[in-house]
């Protein structure tokens, strides 16, 4: 398997290498990670020594490595080693592509990862596990059909916010194609509730001890309830197969046999830095993650809890200041010293929580590519543009009618609170894509086609166009052609979103070779509003026959 893994990365090299020289190479598919492997051994991440060298040790490496510095300089990053000739993900154990390859319906996104309608709450639910200590207390349920859920709750005076921020949240990350819990909202009177046989809890002093039904008292009297004593919980279906602890956003985890590609150089975990933002999801930590041995005979690597998303923290509403900039940065510290304390960081100026079931979430000062997390994430510290831009690809494919059909499930009481987290959800949306849109151009989902006359045309698609962030009539295209690394066709402007490749310079205007096809390099450049500022060119590869004048599409490189 590593074998295997070491001729993938050198394809990989080989492609990115060559690909803007004379010769394309399509970049090998990596290992399938869904065969059979012995089962890895359970493990729990030890989350103060990750933290410590995630700030600290990780930090001093990254200050010292002199080649990632020259590589950043030099404008040549080190890429996702996950990505096909298009600069796509693979489907994989990690993720699956879902409503950015091909939109989903309404009926899909409401459903999500669910397989059932929840836990039965006509008969017992039978307490197996509890936790009644810290900020965020709750247990473990087995229901009359013996199915297995995490029971999570709202904290007092904030009904409906960290559920719904949950059920929310889990919509979109799995629509986008991460895999995810199923996750329900459901109500339950305390009366169906039993202890059962064995369940301990650890004491203030941390000793384990039998739980008894005053625990249980002290948790549901540390919860939010309706005026009728039932209760609104989230219930988070056990996982199918054997729960092996948490996955890091670095490195592999070695008695994985199919685990071969170090995870801060997966695109999709460098992608998640987009969609984390969006849905303010600051806490992307180990412990936020779950790797499960399926029967099947492999790891599946899923996100869980997302009770502190959205404007939810779990036990209260989201700070004003996550995301957004710590509160000791030293240079705004040194602003308030200086400025005798009449210097306002952005995030004091905090309006009152208008809906206490959405929490604190705004659009205000969003600003994606500087949003800040919790710790400092490998995969997102690696990230490059073409990375971040993918992950806006995932963002900017949700629609609002699927964005507020992903709110609807979180089943709020308050229709203005339901409208106004679709409204925010929307804006920050549109801020993602027109930073990451003119950060890298739009340009997307190439096809060869053919026109009535049997001709064939390269078209594309602008996704700040087709998104309605950019205006059709104020965007202008231009391309040069390069055969076999010849310079053909210096530049060319288009009048719509097709190169028509029949019409192009052929026959005596091919460089000689002795294949019977060619290379074509078609460089597209975008520019808005006329303002004379092209963007770096798009290079799409195609591959003619010489004989039959057919068109082959090989792929594409993007510029950073």
């Amino acid at each position: 398997m590593k074998f295997h893994f070491f001729i993938f990365f050198l394809a990989s090299g080989f492609f990115v290498n060559c690909g803007s020289g004379h010769n394309f190479v399509v970049p090998s598919k990596p290992p399938d990670d869904q065969k059979p492997v012995p089962i890895p051994e359970a493990r729990e991440v030890n989350l103060a020594k990750d933290n410590v060298e995630k700030i600290l040790t990780g930090t001093l490496i990254s200050i010292l490595d002199l080649s990632c510095h020259y590589r950043k300089i030099s404008g040549n990053s080190k890429q996702a080693m996950n990505v096909d000739a298009f600069d796509e993900v693979y489907n994989s154990s990690w993720f699956t592509n879902r409503n950015a390859a091909k939109e989903m319906s309404l009926e899909k996104i409401a459903r999500g990862p669910d397989t059932g309608a929840g836990p039965d709450t006509s008969g017992i639910w039978t307490i197996f596990r509890a936790k009644t200590q810290g900020v965020t207390p709750g247990f473990s349920i087995e229901d009359s059909r013996g199915e297995r859920y995490v029971i999570k709750f709202d904290p007092i005076g904030y009904p409906e916010m960290s559920t719904g921020a949950e059920i929310v949240s889990t919509k979109l990350f799995y629509a986008a194609g991460y895999n995810v819990p199923e996750n329900y909202i459901c109500y339950f009177h305390p009366k169906i509730l039993r202890l059962g046989e064995g369940v301990t809890v650890k004491d203030l002093e941390g000793k384990k001890r039998l739980m008894n039904q005053k625990d249980l008292d002290d948790i549901l009297n540390r919860v939010q309830k309706l005026p009728d004593g039932i209760i609104r919980v989230t219930a988070s279906k056990y996982l199918a197969g054997k729960p092996i602890g948490s996955y890091k956003y670095g490195d592999v985890r070695k008695d994985d046999g199919n685990d071969v590609i170090p995870h801060q150089h997966r695109r999709e975990l460098r992608g998640l830095r987009v969609m984390a933002a969006w849905l303010n999801h600051y806490d992307t930590k180990a412990n936020n993650s779950l790797d499960v041995y399926l029967n099947e005979g492999y790891v599946r690597h899923y996100l869980i809890d997302f009770g502190s998303t959205l404007g939810s923290q779990g036990d209260e509403p989201m700070p004003p200041e996550i995301g957004r900039e710590g509160i000791a940065d030293p240079d705004k510290v040194v602003k308030s010293i200086g400025s005798f304390g009449t210097y306002t960081r952005p995030w004091e100026e905090t309006p009152k929580i208008k809906y206490p079931s959405i929490g604190y979430f705004v659009s205000k000062n969003f600003n994606p590519h500087k949003y800040r997390y919790i710790l400092p994430n490998p995969a997102f510290n690696n990230a490059t543009g073409r990375d971040l831009y993918w992950g806006a690809k995932l963002v900017m494919s949700f629609s609002d009618e699927q964005i507020r059909k992903a709110v609807e499930q979180g089943r709020y009481s308050d229709p203005e609170a339901a409208e106004y987290l679709v409204k925010t959800l929307i804006e920050r949306r549109d801020i993602i894509g027109k930073y990451y849109f003119n950060s890298l151009p739009p340009l997307d989902g190439f096809q060869i086609s053919k026109t009535d006359d049997g001709s064939s045309r390269l078209c594309f698609l602008d996704l700040a166009v087709v998104t309605g962030l950019e205006s059709k009539d104020d965007t202008h295209y231009k391309f040069e052609l390069k055969i076999h690394n010849k310079s053909v066709l210096k530049e060319k402007t288009l009048d719509s979103s097709c190169v028509h490749l029949t019409e192009l310079p052929a026959g005596d205007k091919i460089p000689e070779n002795d294949s019977n096809t060619s290379l074509w390099q078609i460089n597209l450049q975008l520019d808005r509003n006329k303002s004379g500022e092209w963007t770096k060119p798009v290079k799409i590869f195609l591959e003619r026959n010489n004989i039959s004048s057919e068109f082959r599409l090989l792929g594409i490189i993007r510029e950073d």
